[in-house]
């Protein structure tokens, strides 16, 4: 049986503190939990003692006020952003060792006060479902940047089931979650490798035996299409629409733009595919969000002559410099041009050492599509078994949970 609450019978908000960058470092007195680290390197928590990224510090000398401390099992909301689909972000901060922390800024932190009505990680989920983002989307005020007020969600009405169902929800939840971050781990790792051996084995190696080409030479680099001109018809689904912002977060989702069904081939993306953003956020990534079509400023890259270890890990290791041209020529969005690809140097190993280095690559790359894959399939699970728990449409009582929930997240 479940009872009603609003949020503002559950907890309390505060504004983060505004440290800027500069002020920010790789050790310091207290972490520093900035929104735009939050978009860019966390999905759903921030595990102080082992954290998908690393954290930055500031100093004790910063000016902060008491509001403003991060405590364990708080709730790290981002209520401020440049697009409406993108307000609503919340992590749970668990840091059971009690480390000094402080909330950064434009974020808003929600102190559960009453727990002995509410698991901190199930209103944490809560906060994920899209239900709860459209009640959140009308409080929205703002015309170029969008921004909600704490008052205004303190108003949001929600149920809550007893402490023992909030707490199966959390574990089977959980599971998934966790097994998506050991894969996401496990792909860190065979990044860094990949990385690794191609520069010992590739970049730095001198053969005379290779050939120097560009990278327009070991791969098609086709851009996308102004897809606002590709609409579905009445009777057609269409295709998410891959953009910068979707490429930057790995997945198309209810609000992504869609394009017809009937786009040409070379402009459909499918999972594994090599997706280069060219302007704007200039990125490298293995896509792995299921079939979309491919928007302007965006390459779908891709070789009939070489294997996709190789243009892969060509083209990233050359990002760095693309980001710095992009910079150099920045009015309103950097880019590069595709003389840029032109003038990129690439060593081509003879037909024997390729095919030696393929044995060794092709393996290590296939096992980090498999998994990004594996990942983006384990979110899907999810989030559908999210929408059914919340909405009540599966009876959680009567589900038998096989371990014990953590301790931790649901005391």
């Amino acid at each position: 049986m479940s009872c009603s609450y609003s949020l503002g019978e559950l907890c309390t908000f505060s504004r983060g503190a505004s440290v800027p960058r500069a002020r920010m470092y790789v050790q310091g007195d207290y972490i520093y939990i900035h929104y735009g680290d939050l978009y860019k390197g966390f999905s759903l928590r921030v595990d102080v003692d082992s954290p998908q990224k690393k954290l930055p510090f500031i100093l004790k000398s910063e000016k902060i006020r008491e509001g403003q401390y991060l405590h364990d099992q708080d709730i790290v909301y981002v209520l401020t952003s440049e697009t409406i689909d993108d307000l609503g972000h919340s992590f749970l901060f668990n840091n059971p060792k009690g480390l000094p922390a402080v909330a950064g800024t434009e974020t808003t932190i929600m102190h559960i006060t009453r727990r002995d009505l509410v698991i901190p990680a199930y209103i944490n989920y809560l906060l994920q479902t899209e239900y709860f983002k459209k009640l959140l989307r009308q409080y929205v005020k703002g015309m170029k940047v969008f921004r909600v007020h704490p008052d205004d969600i303190a108003h949001i009405v929600v149920d809550l089931p007893t402490l023992g169902e909030q707490a199966k929800m959390v574990s089977l939840l959980d599971v998934l979650f966790e097994q998506q971050l050991i894969l996401s781990r496990t792909n860190g790792y065979l990044y860094e490798m990949l990385v690794g051996l191609f520069n010992e084995l590739v970049i730095d190696r001198d053969s005379s035996n290779w050939t120097n080409g560009s990278l327009l030479d070991i791969a098609e680099y086709r851009n996308g299409l102004a897809m606002q001109k590709y609409r579905p018809d009445q009777d057609d689904r269409g295709l998410p629409v891959l953009k910068i912002r979707e490429l930057r977060e790995g997945t198309c989702g209810p609000e992504s733009e869609r394009c017809s069904s009937d786009i040409d081939e070379d402009i459909i993306v499918n999972d594994g595919d090599v997706v280069f953003s060219w302007s704007g956020s200039l990125l490298v990534d293995i896509w792995a969000g299921g079939k979309v079509g491919l928007n302007q400023h965006l390459f779908k890259v891709s070789s009939s002559k070489y294997d996709e270890w190789f243009y892969y890990l060509w083209t990233d290791h050359y990002l760095g410099r693309f980001i710095s041209m992009a910079a150099d020529r920045a009015t309103t969005m950097g880019h590069i041009k595709r003389s840029a690809l032109k003038q990129a140097v690439v060593k081509i190993p003879d037909k024997r050492s390729m095919a030696n280095l393929s044995r060794l690559f092709s393996p290590l790359l296939d096992e980090f599509i498999a998994n990004k894959i594996q990942s983006k399939q384990l979110e899907h699970l999810r989030d559908a078994l999210l929408t059914k728990l919340m909405s009540g449409e599966i009876d959680i009582s009567k589900v038998e949970v096989p371990t014990p929930p953590n301790s931790h997240l649901c005391d």
